[in-house]
């Protein structure tokens, strides 16, 4: 579940579009990765992003409920 202390559920809500939206990117900028200096580096910032939201979501939930989200999502279809 996605809560913290004093947390709204938009907060929440954004929060895990963040991580969705970071998750996808990086997903297809793998699938995509042909060796071409515009691949690399879309893969490059698909990285970064998916490391700052990860950073963000350990930092607003805490690191168990972290990756309880992350099991989740991982989970799913």
């Amino acid at each position: 579940m996605l809560c913290a202390p004093g947390m709204m559920i938009q907060e929440r809500v954004a929060l895990a579009q963040r991580l969705e939206e970071a998750e996808l990117e990086l997903q297809g900028a793998m699938r995509g990765l042909d060796g071409s200096p515009a691949a690399r580096m879309r893969l490059a910032d698909a990285r970064t992003e998916y490391c700052a939201a990860e950073t963000q979501a350990l930092r607003v939930l805490g690191a168990h409920q972290a990756l309880e989200m992350v099991e989740q999502l991982g989970a799913a279809p």
